[in-house]
């Protein structure tokens, strides 16, 4: 009888020590747990770096060539400078009478037909006497830019033999140029560029302020 009571014994003191060691185990993952989560929350809330400049003007002129590639004037107004509106100008050099829409002008001025004095042509020397949309199928979307061969930020040197005097206009602006190459056959002088020109406004958004076309000039 003393040796069965003796096993019992035995038996309910490894059953409790082997509780009391599973219970002192469990805390311990608990409290790795705790220190692993809090972790995993400041990793997924850390702030997404801002964009370089350069990145947001160069994403925002591709959007702009492909709403004037669709002749979207509606859209492309939400990119125009509120105040400064925008400049248009035939060649790389911008005279100082060049036309300039106000943003809430643009989308109606090109449903216009009447025509309008854009500057004077190379060579000749005569008045550029156009309709808004003449002039947007001569001077702006006259290559297809939104497949152009280079892009440049803020090129520095001139394709032709036109002085561009852009940063003259606009000296805290970030230019785009969208080029497209000449023909052969015209010895690569029928190229073509257009330089989209960005400046920020009032509330530091980089916003439109100039279409400067460019091409190859006697």
């Amino acid at each position: 009888m003393n040796k069965t009571i003796s096993a019992f014994i035995l038996i309910g003191l490894l059953l409790l020590s082997g509780c009391q060691q599973t219970t002192e185990e469990q805390p311990e993952r608990a409290e790795e747990s705790e220190e692993t989560n809090p972790e995993q929350e400041n990793n997924q809330n850390q702030d997404t770096p801002e964009k370089p400049e350069e990145q947001l003007v160069q994403e925002k002129a591709d959007k702009v060539i492909s709403l004037i590639k669709a002749k979207n004037a509606e859209e492309l107004t939400n990119y125009v400078h509120q105040e400064k509106g925008v400049l248009f100008s035939p060649y790389a050099h911008i005279e100082k009478d060049a036309i300039t829409i106000k943003k809430d002008e643009l989308v109606n001025s090109f449903q216009s037909k009447d025509k309008q004095t854009w500057g004077t042509r190379d060579g000749s020397g005569e008045p550029i006497e156009l309709t808004p949309l003449e002039y947007f199928n001569e001077f702006i979307y006259d290559a297809n830019y939104a497949e152009a061969d280079e892009v440049v930020l803020n090129p520095t040197e001139p394709r032709g033999n036109t002085i561009k005097n852009i940063q003259d206009f606009f000296p805290d602006a970030h230019v785009v140029e969208y080029y497209v190459k000449g023909t052969e056959e015209n010895e690569n002088m029928d190229w073509k560029a257009l330089n989209l020109v960005f400046e920020k406004d009032s509330t530091g958004e980089w916003k439109l302020v100039a279409v400067v076309h460019d091409q190859w000039t006697i």
